[in-house]
């Protein structure tokens, strides 16, 4: 038996599949994207040339469905190996609760001893290959939880360090109330969705922040090697950058040939357990991410469909519903209790739900790039 599959034996070993749960459908509403829509439908169509003819009522109706579908086709479209939709659904998969294998049931415990279940926030998949087991150092579960808490403390910091400059305290109590689905705007959307990527930016490397991906000396210098060995550079920009990784491994090549014999020898040996430890990190985390996407895949389950009304302006409105395959219930998972002062609280459950929105299809389509908040009446 390999390590990932007693690493992930003695994950199944903490929970019982036999109280996996069917989930009841999300249900979004969007009646701010909605009447985007309706506006763009009817700003598109709109004759401002006067030399062209003005289009029909049926012609109108059939380029507003063409400009409709468009839009809704993109929430379907692939990005890499897998559909928008899908991403979005394993997203929520996790949040929903199979982050629970990574992080077990988890609760925070406050200075005043009270104890309080926190949600998952959807990101637990990136810290898979993370984990301390008995073949590798890593994180702890609770380790885990404080990281990402510390997360949303950065971002709460940098929100209200902003709003404190510019006197705009306001906007933080609009993106608050953005996020429990209140009063959204489109520029709320917008800054959730900024948020939430460079969130998912900084995390989807976050397998690779450990020492073992440090090149070794050898490492460095077949790298280097193969850069210098390379066409010369053209301008005197990528002469000079030629020059200095010369100048690097002219370096390196000295200070290997300094080493003794078992110097070097200690060096070939961290070299292999350090590409042991990477190997068995990327495929730990490559595997959960393939069971995910097939969890969801084979699943009769999985569905995101979308509903449009825009018949009116004041009418218009858009309507998600999701369906998610059967997850064991977090109940399932071993309890793991983490100590957050008020602070790291109030980081974490911000983490928590700006996912739900910011990685949304629909919060990432053009309704949202487009915005036609100055033209409605």
């Amino acid at each position: 038996m390999t390590e990932i599959d007693a690493h992930h034996q003695s994950i199944e070993t903490d929970m019982d599949h036999d109280t996996e749960r069917t989930l009841p459908p999300l249900r979004h509403h969007w009646p701010l994207l909605g009447q985007e829509l309706f506006t763009l439908e009817h700003v598109l169509t709109a004759t401002s040339d006067p030399c062209k003819p003005e289009l029909t009522e049926q012609e109108k109706k059939e380029q507003r469905e063409k400009i409709r579908n468009t839009i809704v086709a993109q929430l379907y479209s692939d990005e890499g190996t897998y559909s928008r939709d899908t991403r979005y659904l394993a997203f929520l998969l996790l949040k929903q609760g199979r982050g629970g294998e990574i992080v077990g049931n988890p609760s925070a415990l406050g200075d005043d001893g009270k104890k309080q279940e926190l949600p998952y926030t959807g990101l637990e998949g990136y810290y898979v290959g993370s984990e301390r087991t008995s073949g590798r150092p890593g994180l702890t579960r609770e380790e885990i939880l404080r990281e990402e808490a510390n997360i949303g403390v950065e971002l709460l910091k940098t929100i209200k360090k902003r709003a404190v400059e510019h006197n705009s305290w306001d906007d933080v109590t609009r993106l608050m109330r953005a996020l429990e689905w209140k009063n959204q705007d489109v520029e709320e959307v917008r800054t959730i969705q900024s948020l939430w990527g460079m969130v998912v930016r900084r995390l989807h490397v976050r397998v690779y922040h450990h020492p073992e991906f440090e090149p070794t000396l050898s490492e460095q210098m077949e790298h280097l090697g193969q850069l210098v060995g390379g066409p010369s550079g053209k301008t005197q920009e990528e002469k000079r950058s030629q020059a200095y990784l010369q100048v690097e491994y002219d370096r390196l090549v000295q200070e290997r040939a300094r080493m003794r014999e078992e110097e070097r020898e200690k060096e070939r040996q961290e070299r292999r357990a350090r590409e042991r430890v990477r190997t068995d990190r990327l495929s730990e985390f490559r595997h959960f991410q393939d069971e995910t996407y097939k969890l969801l895949i084979e699943s009769s389950q999985r569905q995101y469909s979308i509903g449009v009304q825009d018949g009116s302006l004041r009418g218009a409105t858009i309507t998600e519903t999701i369906t998610l395959p059967k997850i064991p219930d977090r109940n399932a998972y071993v309890p793991t209790s983490v100590h957050f002062t008020p602070e790291q609280l109030e980081g974490y459950l911000f983490l928590a739900s700006l996912g739900e929105i910011g990685g949304d299809p629909l919060a990432r389509s053009v309704l949202v790039s487009y915005s036609s908040s100055t033209k409605r009446v």
